[in-house]
């Protein structure tokens, strides 16, 4: 059944639906940041017992998040999916559901209890999460308002970041650092914080409805209906149908293309993100403060790019956008390098140069992030095309189980070349072998994978032009229009961009049943 949004998303939506990701980014930076220390200093957990938490979650949350999204793509069929949208209902039931997340910072508790919270928070993120996800792609069609809903979202993300790092010093400084209940405040504020955003996302945002229509159900359609209610009563079979929907997305040449580029890019990022501090502290022969003043500078000089980049995504596609921020991030790593090498640590030369330097890196770390979450909306306009159907739902929860998935994998590569090149943390310095091959992890770790992501680059084509000439196409076919009257130009960007002979568009595929 074809669908339709119901209204224009205006400069209120935009702006109502970044305020998702305060909670979105912010939680997840405030986990990221106090959550380990929390188990070790206040909960009295191992390190070894706290770092198991951290993993077995992030495990779980691999199964939950694309789950999530084939709940939400689906739930549109039901009484409460009907009355409160298939997306939205969740972000709504997410609001009181905020109340748990101080659960996660009372003190003095046992490793099960640490377990079991966490592992709720973990799955009441997916829950809110993946449908937020959805939304840039429910509200509009248009590649500039998606843009800007893009960009809106990373305004309130670098706010969020910047909330993380903030809010918990001025708390500590109240309450003491040695002061238990100074997480239990801080986590009692962030739910108050993170429930009103979700409460401006939900009253702000709206989704895509299905279009009503008079015709007849088709003998096809009555019988796929039939086929949908024996896997509905059928638990084993309708298992099997959720795996082999993930699966049928891979099929997709934009999606896979797409999500090579957003993997590959982002595990750089991360190493680079792992490897960082230690680099400034012992490579450069800095200490602690300075690292924590250059990140946060360079935090700062990313936010009003995000204000920029929709115009230049607009102009030059993300493709080539990606490939300069590519350049731009090899660059400076690159040159990270060459001043390890040179005479100049310990220096005020080669510290005003590590300053120089987070303006390229804060520039090229926010347009990567910017761009890979932008493209995504246009994604499920590309599935249409194929199937019929509309299932943001699955895209954004196979993207976050494969980010979460491998968001570990950087700390932990980093953790075995550290270790291997006999870097010792406790040590006031390193040896020259330790810092050597430090360097070295950071500009080869990251380069391999940004070459990897700029060669993805060269073959995704899913850039503003294209996307118009795929919803054009999709609007003509919804109103009737026959495969076989498509024009050349059409039939060429359709095979481009979806990876299938035209012939097979349109439901003529095994994609998605």
């Amino acid at each position: 059944m074809q669908q339709r949004t119901p209204r224009k998303a205006t400069w209120t939506t935009i702006v109502g639906y970044g305020a998702g990701d305060l909670f979105m980014n912010g939680a997840m930076a405030v986990v990221a940041t106090w959550m380990l220390f929390f188990y070790v200093n206040v909960g009295g957990l191992s390190a070894v017992a706290a770092g198991s938490i951290l993993a077995i979650a992030r495990v779980a949350d691999s199964f939950i998040s694309p789950l999530m999204g084939y709940i939400t793509d689906h739930f549109g069929q039901t009484r409460l999916g009907r009355r409160f949208g298939r997306r939205r209902f969740f972000i709504l039931i997410g609001i009181p559901l905020m109340v748990l997340y101080v659960s996660l910072w009372v003190g003095h508790m046992n490793y099960w209890y640490y377990l079991l919270t966490y592992l709720l928070i973990e799955a009441i993120t997916a829950l809110i999460g993946v449908p937020y996800e959805t939304l840039a792609a429910e509200m509009s069609d248009d590649y500039e308002i998606k843009s800007r809903l893009s960009s809106s979202r990373m305004l309130w993300a670098a706010v969020a970041t910047f909330l993380s790092s903030w809010l918990p010093g001025r708390v500590f400084a109240a309450m003491g650092e040695d002061n238990p209940n100074a997480f239990l405040t801080m986590g009692v504020l962030l739910a108050v914080i993170f429930a009103v955003a979700i409460a401006i996302t939900y009253f702000t945002t709206f989704e895509r409805q299905p279009a009503q229509s008079d015709e007849p159900q088709s003998r096809a359609t009555k019988s796929q209906d039939a086929s949908e209610s024996r896997k509905a009563n059928n638990p084993l079979l309708s298992t099997w149908y959720v795996i082999k929907e993930m699966g049928s997305v891979f099929r997709i040449k934009a999606y896979a293309l797409h999500l090579a580029i957003y993997l590959t890019s982002f595990t750089a990022r991360d190493i680079i993100g792992a490897t960082y501090v230690f680099f400034v502290v012992y490579a450069m022969e800095l200490d602690k403060v300075t690292a924590s003043n250059l990140l946060t500078f360079g935090s700062i000089i990313g936010i009003p790019m995000n204000l920029l980049w929709p115009r230049v995504m607009a102009k030059l596609g993300p493709s080539r956008l990606l490939q300069i921020m590519y350049g731009t991030m090899l660059f400076t790593v690159a040159v990270y390098a060459i001043l390890y090498a040179s005479p100049l640590i310990g220096t005020g030369l080669a510290l005003t140069t590590l300053y120089a330097l987070q303006v390229t890196w804060g520039i090229s770390n926010s347009g990567t992030g910017y761009v890979p979450w932008t493209v995504y909306t246009f994604i499920p306009d590309v599935d249409e095309l194929i199937t019929k159907q509309r299932r943001e739902g699955l895209f954004a929860g196979i993207m976050t189980f494969c980010r979460k998935t491998t968001s570990a994998l950087a700390p932990f590569l980093t953790g075995i070349v550290l270790e291997a090149v006999g870097f010792d943390e406790t040590a006031k310095s390193q040896t020259v072998s330790a810092n050597n091959g430090l360097v070295m992890w950071m500009l080869i770790g990251s380069g391999v994978l940004l070459v990897c992501a700029f060669t993805s680059t060269l073959f995704f084509h899913l850039n503003k032009r294209n996307h118009a000439i795929i919803r054009r196409e999709i609007d003509r076919l919804h109103a009737g229009g026959a495969l076989a009257d498509v024009d050349p130009e059409t039939k060429r960007v359709a095979e481009d961009i979806t990876g299938l002979r035209y012939e097979q568009l349109w439901g003529n595929n095994t994609i998605g049943r």
